[in-house]
């Protein structure tokens, strides 16, 4: 009688068992059909989240679907001559490691636009402590977004041992690999001459310039990079935009009084390239290229007036794969003097 009900009981738990199973079962199936679905009826969804940087952009808060088939906004085009044409061009080996840069930097506006460089070593143990001066910055020739960067503002009080940890990390990193200069380089410390350290980052169009994005330093910690604010420009008036990207805040930000100097130095630096941002730094009466870059935000900055992403979007031409390729042919006719070193 016992193991009659002790049967019976095990029965009836393997029953609510398969029933709870198959209740969740339909539950997750039903709410895969119906995602299934939206994916179907809306093609730009789908095609999303089958690329990581659309599925990022649109988890920041992007207000359209990229596309970069056919590329309508700033951001799509970012991202469209970026791996249509800046991954295959060898040219960005050189604009896109800080120190081949200034070479080129050097060469297209002169020198006096090439931030001074104390040293440049393959391995970190390598640097000469006692010739750099008691301030100075140490980079990835890569960069990085402003992460891997060290600022020194008084040499004595560092730990040297730590810094090399921290640069050997910077030098590991698997991106390295790709790049054929792994190397750190000690750079001058620009310091504003009162106020904020601002980064007048223009985006630029075949010698065109679009628009000034500033951004000022209101902290240079020993280690680290923090910009805080942000605020947009057109230009030539330097009226400010009503718009923000991301979550920074807004800095009203004077008219540099090297304006036209920076303008040139822009005009010269983007006129071969459809799409380029020119990061400049004025200390005093010098204009200096803080870097070149070919990948904005990855092409994933979100504005709060999307119409302005759509605005500079059609100011700045789509090129057909053929036109790309002459570009690249071009490109690699004038590389190899910068790739030797």
């Amino acid at each position: 009688m016992r193991r009659s009900r002790v049967k019976e009981n095990i029965i009836l738990v393997l029953g609510l068992v398969v029933a709870v199973g198959g209740y969740y079962f339909y539950q997750t199936y039903k709410k895969l059909d119906f995602i299934n679905s939206v994916f179907e009826k809306n093609h730009g969804l789908k095609d999303s989240f089958a690329h990581y940087r659309k599925l990022e952009f649109l988890k920041r808060g992007g207000q359209y679907f990229p596309d970069y088939v056919n590329p309508r906004t700033l951001n799509d085009k970012v991202v469209y001559f970026y791996e249509n044409y800046f991954l295959r061009s060898p040219i960005t080996k050189i604009i896109g490691t800080k120190y081949l840069a200034k070479k080129y930097v050097k060469d297209v506006v002169g020198e006096e636009h090439v931030v001074k460089l104390y040293g440049v070593w393959d391995n970190p143990e390598d640097i000469e402590w006692d010739k750099l001066p008691s301030k100075f910055v140490l980079k990835s020739v890569r960069g990085n977004f402003g992460r891997e960067v060290i600022i020194v503002k008084d040499k004595s009080k560092i730990d040297v041992a730590e810094v090399t940890k921290k640069l050997n990390k910077f030098c590991s990193a698997p991106i390295m690999k790709t790049i054929k200069n792994k190397r750190i380089i000690a750079e001058e410390l620009l310091e504003p001459i009162g106020g904020y350290l601002v980064d007048y980052k223009f985006f630029c169009s075949y010698g065109k310039v679009l628009i000034a994005d500033c951004m000022a330093r209101e902290d240079n910690e020993i280690t680290d990079v923090k910009f805080k604010s942000c605020s947009y420009y057109e230009l030539p008036e330097w009226k400010r935009v009503p718009m923000i990207i991301d979550d920074f805040r807004i800095l009203e930000i004077g008219k540099p009084k090297n304006y036209d100097k920076m303008i040139e130095v822009c005009e010269k630096l983007s006129a071969n390239f459809p799409l380029i941002r020119i990061d400049l730094y004025e200390i005093g009466d010098r204009v200096l290229v803080g870097e070149i870059t070919e990948d904005s935000s990855g092409g994933k900055a979100v504005f709060e007036k999307t119409e302005w992403d759509f605005k500079l979007g059609e100011q700045i031409p789509n090129l057909s794969k053929s036109e790309i390729l002459k570009l690249i042919e071009r490109d690699r006719e004038i590389s190899p003097k910068y790739l030797e070193d």
